[in-house]
């Protein structure tokens, strides 16, 4: 019988790790999410949003700092988003989860890489329909990175083939459909799809499908809903980055048995 990650000994410690790895990384999320599209350096001190006083360590505390503090700017007393915690809360669960469900380390690294890179680039999509070149890429790069690393440890080298033949089908896939539709889907949507058939093809061809499929049949069925209830109508732009991450995610739950 294959071991899960919750019957081996470590399990608690190693979910507690991958927790508070993910409240970290969701504080990175958010400060991806805010300076990202406006061009601003990462490597700089995190500042509120209203007064730009540099925020004390203490006051940037993923979680706890927000709710120590009320909600509220330390300096100016004004609200903060609560999309901070959210942010963070969601980032720790996710990276919680692969634990949870695979037994092995190729779809767990994929899920940690499209849950980090994947929240930012949801969010941003939401807010401004865009999905950034800075994200995107990363994310295709990070992705490839880990299909070479995985694909050579596990003497799998063919899976890299593979996955190179998924990202490069599913972006001129994407790409047809953003010439035809004239507008109605991005490039940066084409970029994305790089990384989507990377994620899905080292595993299998059906699974860059099963993303595709997931994500179409998603973003019809949300389409749909909000033309019906007179939220949107035919020419309304609908952000498509965040069902494209949402059906990677899934793409990678219909992983064959051997990887549970």
């Amino acid at each position: 019988m294959v071991e899960t990650a919750m019957s081996l000994p470590s399990s608690p410690f190693l979910l507690l790790f991958a927790g508070i790895l993910g409240l970290i990384f969701g504080s990175f999320a958010n400060a991806l999410i805010s300076r990202v599209p406006t061009k601003e350096s990462l490597w700089t001190r995190s500042r509120c949003n209203q007064c730009r006083v540099q925020i004390a360590s203490k006051d940037n505390i993923p979680v706890i700092s927000y709710l120590l503090l009320h909600g509220k700017c330390r300096n100016c007393h004004e609200k903060i988003s609560l999309q901070y915690p959210v942010v963070e809360i969601f980032s720790s669960l996710l990276f919680i989860s692969p634990f949870l469900i695979f037994t092995r380390w190729e779809p767990i690294l994929f899920w940690l890489i499209f849950s980090t890179l994947g929240i930012p680039l949801v969010v941003i999509d939401l807010r401004l329909h865009r999905l950034p070149d800075r994200l995107t890429v990363t994310l295709f790069a990070s992705s490839l990175l880990v299909s070479i690393g995985c694909g050579i440890i596990g003497k799998q080298s063919g899976r890299i083939l593979y996955a190179i033949i998924g990202a490069f089908s599913l972006a001129l896939f994407y790409f047809i459909i953003a010439l035809i539709s004239k507008g109605g889907m991005g490039m940066g949507d084409v970029k994305l799809a790089l990384s989507i058939g990377l994620g899905s093809g080292f595993f299998s061809a059906h699974l860059v499908i099963v993303a595709t499929f997931v994500a179409f049949g998603l973003g019809s069925a949300i389409g749909l809903f909000l033309m019906a209830t007179g939220k949107a109508n035919r020419k309304t732009a609908i952000p498509f980055g965040p069902f494209m991450i949402v059906g990677q995610l899934i793409s990678l739950l219909l992983l064959p048995g051997q990887y549970y």
